[in-house]
């Protein structure tokens, strides 16, 4: 679904109508939160919260309740289905990461098999470990020009549900964190001819229907489940966050809302509700314009920069993947990438969403329509410039080779060569976290099963699950990471001198 006109009703934002309604009727305060509209939060006044205490408000009568929407937060949710095409939509007040918990806890029972990438977030394996399912990971493919990662690929899935015909979901991240899509309608047909449910992590795409040449997006392929993180790619405030149904997920409606109930707060914040509601009318009357113009100034950068002899990471034509544009990845092989981002803070005061070693990501959208592309191209010219030219590729080369694997940026089995050994869980995560475990150095750890969750943030994507074998290339690929002075989230040593393990290995095989 593309948004054409502006659709009937959305002009309207039911919620904040109700917050404002009730705030001109001036009541006594005498319910939480306890700052009583910020009379008693005066410190929180004087730094300039007064606003947000007025809209930080709790679930009175008039202003309806998240978890049994019977007034405006219904009709607020209501709208942003019609927008989005869902059957069904719910506000997410802890973001996507809450609604993951609850799809994969609503969805899945103990064993059963959950298809999806290394790509995916530490989210999805948390939601895998509190359903007990077991997940089996798919490798994605490289660009072929450089090695960059892309995104899994159709004919890798159609393969994984033959060799896994009782797998339960195909679980998709769709863009990755660099804007790749998958070919999301071919999915879905293959998915429904193996009877099995699409879901899809559309986080970094809630702005794609609206861009004027359309991407490949989740409703317009009739996925079953997706998930939108409006404070990624909408304008809300974080951490705002969409689920939506479509008709073959309605059966699990009722599951669906037992879990979001479980695993969201029961105090939802109205500021992130509000702000969902006006995202959600900002898209319905601008976001043509607004994306549309996002889309068209990054090309302009995009020129300039190519233009000034940068490499981008770009999609091939006529390939099944695609590529947003308002994601500039810009590849710097040579170990070239973390230099410049520091040199672009520190001259220019650029603040990047990540870099790796051989590469930097930034993200624009309509906050940059006011800015001169060629002046920022000018000031990356400007850094890159400032760099030693140095080192075994020279500092200063940015056009990668064509042999280029970006090794030091990405866990060895993502992208996996045809004949290597793929990433196996000889646990379930959940059960492999319930079993006793057990520290011993990192270089020992291979051949063990993992017991705790391994994770570089940004992306936030798991390099070691609970129940997942220790193999020697990730254990590689760990050291290397050390030596840069990464520290890992989600492990119980940052630094990773040390590694949980199950201390007795089931003989379990998948």
């Amino acid at each position: 679904m593309t948004v054409k006109g502006i659709p009937p009703g959305q002009r309207r934002a039911p919620l904040y109508a109700a917050v404002r309604k009730h705030l001109r009727k001036g009541y006594l305060a005498l319910h939480v939160p306890l700052h009583g509209g910020g009379a008693g939060a005066p410190d929180l006044r004087r730094q300039g919260f007064s606003t947000a205490l007025r809209y930080d408000l709790t679930e009175l009568e008039a202003l309806d309740d998240l978890h049994l929407p019977q007034g405006a937060i219904r009709q607020a949710q209501q709208l942003t289905a019609a927008l989005f095409g869902a059957a069904a939509t719910f506000f997410l007040v802890n973001g996507v990461t809450g609604g993951l918990l609850a799809l994969f806890s609503a969805l899945c029972r103990p064993g059963e098999k959950v298809l999806l990438t290394r790509m995916a977030h530490k989210a999805a394996l948390h939601g895998i470990a509190l359903s007990g399912a077991r997940p089996v990971y798919l490798p994605v493919e490289r660009e072929r020009s450089c090695g960059f990662p892309l995104n899994v690929a159709v004919k890798t899935v159609e393969r994984a549900l033959q060799e896994h015909p009782a797998a339960r979901l195909l679980y998709l991240t769709s863009p990755s964190y660099w804007g790749v899509t998958a070919d999301l309608k071919a999915m879905q047909r293959i998915a429904a001819r193996h009877n099995v449910l699409l879901a899809v992590d559309e986080a970094h795409g809630t702005h794609f229907p609206f861009y004027r040449e359309p991407l490949p997006h989740s409703a317009a392929a009739g996925a079953d489940i997706w998930l939108h993180s409006a404070h990624k790619s909408l304008g809300s405030l974080t951490p705002g966050a969409f689920l939506h149904l479509g008709k073959k997920a309605l059966p699990y409606l009722h599951r669906l809302k037992f879990w979001l109930q479980a695993l969201q707060t029961s105090s939802p914040s109205y500021l992130v509700m509000l702000s969902l509601d006006l995202a959600r009318r900002q898209a319905a009357l601008k976001g043509g314009r607004l994306f549309t113009g996002a889309w068209r100034w990054a090309g302009r950068l995009r020129q300039e920069l190519e233009t000034r002899g940068f490499t981008l990471l770009n999609v091939a034509p006529g390939e099944e993947f695609s590529l947003d544009p308002c994601r500039i990845t810009l590849l710097c092989p040579g170990g070239t990438g973390s230099a410049l981002a520091r040199r672009l803070a520190q001259k220019y005061r650029w603040q990047l969403e990540m870099s790796g070693r051989d590469y930097l990501l930034a993200i624009t959208g309509p906050a940059q329509l006011s800015l001169a592309p060629r002046k920022l191209a000018r000031q990356l010219e400007g850094a890159r410039a400032a760099l030693p030219s140095s080192g075994p590729a020279g500092a200063r080369a940015f056009v990668p080779a064509a042999t280029a694997d970006f090794s030091a940026d990405f866990p060895p089995d993502l992208c996996r060569k045809e004949g290597e050994p793929r990433a196996a869980f000889s646990l379930p995560p959940g059960e492999a976290l319930r079993l006793s475990n057990y520290s011993l150095p990192l270089p020992a750890a291979v051949g063990k099963i993992c017991a705790e969750m391994v994770v570089l943030s940004p992306p936030g994507i798991p390099l070691l699950a609970p129940g997942e074998t220790i193999r020697e290339e990730v254990l590689v690929f760990l050291r290397q990471q050390q030596a840069r002075g990464r520290l890992f989230q989600g492990a119980a040593d940052p630094a990773l001198r040390t590694i949980k393990v199950v201390r007795k290995d089931p003989c379990m095989v998948e």
